[in-house]
Order: structure tokens, then C-alpha cells, then sequence
């Protein structure tokens, strides 16, 4: 799903929360005030400020769906974790002031003589916030965003702390002292650390911290079941936003033309992107040799133009030397592999041997393992 697609989601579904809030909050202060429960006042209050952060997750997720820019080349999905890392941060703290008003009002007790009817208005709370719960969970996964899904806990801790509020209003209305103090401090707890888990989540993030390991291997086997691939390294993974973005190093058999090993990094590409939706972007690098031995191969064996200037020493005063059209280069893992194009105009017996000439001289540096004879035209 692209930034543009996952913001129009983010969208819809924040909006349609913040109707729900406002309606919500409207009913739970009017009721709350005409039914004389301050708890019920509270949670309206409580539902209010629910708004500031869908205000939030608009906001976010508008400037995470911004094109990758000069200044950003990777995008602007960290935009995201950072207003996850906030939402986190507000839950840990409703959680805190629940934990706190529980416990001021088992230390200092003030009767509460709220109307039965207010009952009704709590569990409508209930109701709602849990609706918008499984709706906003439901689209966080649909769409693989880590905004939405902490914006769905919140609404998972207004559903909590609306119990609270039930339990408040039950136990007053039955006579029942201190159990809306303790409920709230055991919900407050629950609330804290959903807002711990959320900022925690969000900090791995941005601490690069790779993708689930399961996953992980699961792509990795995807990967390896290309019948052109010989093995795998190096492969790194990291989220943003919720999206993941994967490098990975493939072995491929060291004959294989660039072009070809080009083509087959684009299709393993687009096999895990389309097997793993979770996944957006892939970087493959292709690799003829393993890394392993690669700081060896590269103190070891010389570059191109060492090796041209080693072969026109080789080839003096052969002048069949001028006739050759490409020389390609073969790095295998001890020596280099040598492949001499030339024009089908000198495959006849009268040059043999001067290409025989050309063949035996690369040959006989130390550096070249094998030399290769073909004829174009």
C-alpha cells in the first residue's frame, strides 16, 4: 500500500473516532451534570481530550505520507514513530493521574450520590470506545501502521478507564466504599503500561531494531528459493512507521552477466514485497563471491587497470594484441578469470597462433587462473 493509500486510511478512520469522541463527550458531561456523577463528568472530560490526539494521528500521518524529498531521501515515515513515541507518552500519563485520583480518594473520601440513570451512559462509553477499538486495530493492521495501532490502544484505555467509571457509579449507587478508588488505581496500572509498551515500540523504531525474527526467516526462505540464488548474508531489517525495509547480500554464480544477476535481484524484490504486504522496500545486493573472503580477494587481486597495463607488457610485439575487441574480467575467489573477445575474422588456422600467443602470455601472470578464447561477428 502506498503513503498516499495508508494517510487516506489513517484519515477515514481517525475522523470517524473523533465524530464518535465528540458525540461520546457531549452525552457523558450533559448526563454527567444532570445526573450529579462527577466520575461520569470526569470521563466526559476525559473523552474531550481525546480529540487532541486524533489531532495528532491527522497530523502525522499526513506529513509521513509526504513524498521522499531531497532533504528526506528515505521519506518521512520516522514522523510516525515520533507521534507514536507521544501517544505513549499521553497514555503513561492518563494512567498515572487515574492511579493518582484512586488513591486521593481512598486517602480523603467524598460521598458521591450519582443518579442510577448514569449507569446507562457509562456502559454507552464502554461501548462505543470498544467499537473504535477493534475499527481502528482493524485498519492499523490492514494497512501495517504503528500510529493507528497505538491510537487503538488508547481507545483500549478510554474503554478502561470507562469501567472505572461503571464500577465508581455501581458501588456508590449500592453503597459499596472505596471500590471505584481501587478499580481506578488497577485500571491506572493497566493504562501505564500500555503507554510504556507503545513508546517502547516506537524507540525500537527508531533505534533501528530489526523485524520480528519469524518473519525474518520467512523471507529469508523466499529469498532462497530462487533457484539462481546460492546462499545469503548480511540481512538487515528495520521498521518505519510499521513498514519494513530489508537489505540483504545474495550469492549468485560468478558466470552470470550483470544484466541477468540485475534481473534476478528485481525479481526477488518482488517476490517479498508481494508475499510480505509488511514489507516495502527491498535492497538487494548481488554478490559473485562470499563476503567471507572478500577483504582477501580485493588485497590480492589487482584492479582493471593494473591488469590492462600488465596485459599490453604481456602482449608486446604481438600485433595481433589490436585486434581484440573487449576484454572481460572474472573475479573468482583465488585468481582471475580472463574472457578475450575477438572478430570472427581472425577464427581461421593462418591465426591460430598468434591467438594462441595472446592466450599463453595473459596466462602467464601469477594473478590469472584462466583465459578464454571467444569470437565475435
Amino acid at each position: 500500500m502506498n503513503p498516499d493509500q495508508r494517510h487516506k486510511t489513517t484519515q477515514r478512520v481517525t475522523l470517524v473516532g473523533a465524530a464518535v469522541n465528540c458525540v461520546l463527550a457531549a452525552l457523558q458531561i450533559t448526563f454527567g451534570l444532570l445526573g450529579k456523577s462527577q466520575a461520569l463528568l470526569a470521563d466526559g472530560m476525559h473523552t474531550l481530550s481525546d480529540l487532541s490526539t486524533d489531532f495528532i494521528v491527522l497530523y502525522a500521518s499526513k506529513r509521513a505520507a509526504k513524498e521522499a524529498d531531497e532533504d528526506h531521501p528515505y521519506g518521512h515515515g520516522r514522523i510516525e514513530t515520533l507521534a507514536s513515541m507521544l501517544l505513549g507518552a499521553i497514555l503513561a500519563a492518563v494512567g498515572i493521574g487515574i492511579g493518582i485520583r484512586g488513591i486521593e480518594s481512598i486517602i480523603d473520601p467524598r460521598p458521591i450520590n450519582p443518579e442510577p440513570m448514569t449507569i446507562l451512559f457509562a456502559l454507552l462509553a464502554i461501548v462505543a470506545k470498544e467499537g473504535l477499538y477493534h475499527y481502528t486495530l482493524r485498519a492499523a493492521r490492514a494497512v501495517h501502521s504503528t500510529l493507528l495501532e497505538s491510537n487503538a490502544w488508547h481507545h483500549r484505555s478510554d474503554v478502561l478507564s470507562s469501567i472505572v467509571v461503571l464500577i465508581g457509579i455501581t458501588a456508590q449507587v449500592l453503597g459499596v466504599p472505596h471500590m471505584d478508588a481501587l478499580a481506578a488505581i488497577i485500571v491506572g496500572a493497566m493504562i501505564l503500561w500500555m503507554g510504556i509498551r507503545l513508546a517502547r515500540m516506537a524507540l525500537y523504531e527508531l533505534i533501528d531494531t530489526g523485524l520480528d525474527f519469524s518473519l525474518v526467516e520467512d523471507v529469508r526462505a523466499a529469498m532462497l528459493a530462487d533457484s539462481s540464488v546460492v546462499g545469503i548474508h548480511n540481512l538487515r531489517t528495520r521498521s518505519m512507521g510499521g513498514q519494513g525495509y530489508i537489505d540483504a547480500h545474495i550469492e549468485v554464480d560468478s558466470d552470470l552477466t550483470v544484466s541477468e544477476a540485475h534481473y534476478i535481484a528485481h525479481k526477488i524484490e518482488h517476490r517479498v514485497k508481494k508475499q510480505f504486504p509488511k514489507i516495502i522496500d527491498v535492497q538487494i545486493h548481488i554478490d559473485p563471491l562470499d563476503d567471507a573472503i572478500k577483504e582477501s580477494v580485493l588485497a590480492r587481486l589487482p584492479e582493471r587497470s593494473v591488469i590492462e597495463t600488465d596485459l599490453q607488457q604481456a602482449w608486446a610485439g604481438i600485433e595481433a594484441s589490436a585486434q581484440i575487441d573487449q576484454i572481460k574480467l572474472h573475479y573468482l575467489d583465488k585468481l582471475i578469470e580472463i574472457d578475450l573477445v575477438l572478430p570472427a575474422s581472425m577464427c581461421n588456422r593462418e591465426q591460430q597462433a598468434a591467438v594462441d600467443k595472446l592466450q599463453q602470455s595473459a596466462g602467464n601472470l601469477d594473478y590469472v587462473g584462466k583465459v578464454n578464447i571467444y569470437y565475435l561477428g
